[in-house]
């Protein structure tokens, strides 16, 4: 049995799933899950003419159409049926150690077509490399909008994540202009969904490529300043998982890029920290608990690193962090943003040992009345872990302040052993 040249068009995605969710139509409803189902046989018929060949014997561009239809039912997309994912799985087994030839092929073939009608204006697109100045003038980066033919062929984010894990070290020179540009129209684009599925893949990326490709094309910056806009989408369904993928890719670009101990380090650190979280997402934060507990939950990793550089910003974060601890009802949202604000809190304490004493009178206000509000709650569940976060803050505040041992831990046990007992005992 001979595998044909090409794969079924039926594998195709209909492009109406990219708007799935706003769907009101039955028909149309009907229609995509009719093509839902279908889809099952037809992959289970590629696979067994898969396996009817020797992988050998297929030509490049019959593995890299095989690949890229089959890749976009490697995931949790709305359009993937639970069986067809099984036997996509099983097709791309076959292709677990893929040749760089066969990525160069998806990337040039299959990946290229779909993004070249939508030029990044930043981008030289035969390079790779950061223009100087937009091409287009003012306006291309709204002509980088208008449409959007990749836009029609869900999945196709697929493929791309597929290539850059397997992309080796040492080819992402070679690939360069093929990888960046559909990278940068995820990022890039207008809609908090596509900049995930960016994010993502980034940060796959982030693990592989050298460092000395990304300062020597100026994509750098370029991958920067997108993170940093990320940072802007506070009221969509995916805020929460954006945001700390967003902040977590910035570190890792940060790390990547610039020297251990350099000024550059420390400035772009501070600017994550200052300008991206404290400056872009706290201030308008207030009333969206789900920015506030993405950003909060993404701290620590941050200022582990930045260390006794969080000194200049410890009035906002000490401020930021002890303001949840503050009694209030109970509901399993906000105990969650208490968990995340004492974790944060006990790495900013480890990070600025020197200057936490200052500090204690209000850290320790805030943490007893918090361990008040849940005594007299009589929570149980979910206040364990809250109850434990709140012993270990205590415990490092008292490792970098020692005379709290001596001062206020006592004053508030001789005020009322049966409650504070537990909360200092070490």
């Amino acid at each position: 049995m001979v595998l044909s040249s090409s794969v079924p068009a039926s594998l195709q995605v209909p492009s109406d799933f990219n708007r799935y969710a706003d769907i009101t139509d039955h028909e149309i409803l009907q229609r995509l899950d009719r093509w839902k189902h279908a889809t099952v046989p037809t992959l289970q018929n590629l696979q067994s003419h898969f396996h009817s060949e020797q992988a050998s014997s297929l030509t490049l561009k019959q593995q890299a159409d095989i690949v890229s239809a089959t890749l976009v039912f490697n995931g949790e997309d709305v359009w993937v049926n639970p069986a067809a994912q099984t036997v996509a799985h099983d097709i791309l087994d076959g292709f677990c150690e893929p040749s760089v030839p066969l990525v160069i092929q998806i990337l040039e073939h299959n990946v290229k077509p779909l993004f070249r009608y939508n030029p990044h204006p930043s981008l030289n697109l035969q390079t790779g490399r950061k223009l100087a100045r937009p091409a287009g003038g003012p306006m291309a980066s709204q002509d980088f909008y208008d449409d959007q033919a990749w836009k029609t062929h869900p999945g196709a984010s697929n493929i791309v994540l597929w290539c850059v894990e397997n992309i080796p070290s040492t080819a992402y020179e070679e690939l360069w202009h093929l990888v960046i540009p559909p990278i940068m129209a995820l990022l890039d684009d207008y809609e908090p969904g596509y900049k995930l599925k960016g994010v993502k893949i980034l940060t796959v990326m982030l693990e592989r490529v050298p460092g000395s490709v990304l300062k020597r094309t100026g994509v750098d910056s370029l991958l920067s300043a997108s993170l940093g806009r990320s940072l802007t989408q506070l009221q969509s369904p995916e805020t929460s998982r954006l945001l700390p993928a967003a902040i977590s890719a910035s570190l890792s670009l940060i790390l990547l890029v610039t020297p251990v101990g350099s000024v550059d380090r420390f400035d772009q650190l501070c600017g994550l920290l200052g300008d991206g979280i404290i400056g872009t997402i706290w201030p308008y934060s207030s009333d969206r608990l789900e920015a506030l507990l993405a950003s909060i939950e993404a701290l620590p990793p941050l200022v582990k690193i930045l260390g006794v550089g969080c000194a200049r910003y410890l009035k906002v974060l000490v401020a930021q962090l002890v303001h949840p601890l503050s009694p209030r009802a109970f509901d399993k949202t906000s105990v969650a943003l208490q968990i995340s604000s004492l974790r944060a809190l006990s790495a900013v304490i480890d990070a600025c040992p020197e200057r936490i004493p200052q500090w204690k009178g209000t850290i320790l206000n805030s943490i007893a009345r918090c361990w008040v509000g849940i005594m007299d709650a009589n929570l149980d569940h979910p206040s364990e872990q809250l109850k434990r976060e709140l012993r270990n803050v205590c415990q490092r505040l008292s490792a970098v302040c020692p005379t709290v041992l001596q001062d206020e831990y006592p004053l508030f046990i001789a005020a009322d052993a049966a409650i504070f007992e537990e909360l200092f005992e070490t």
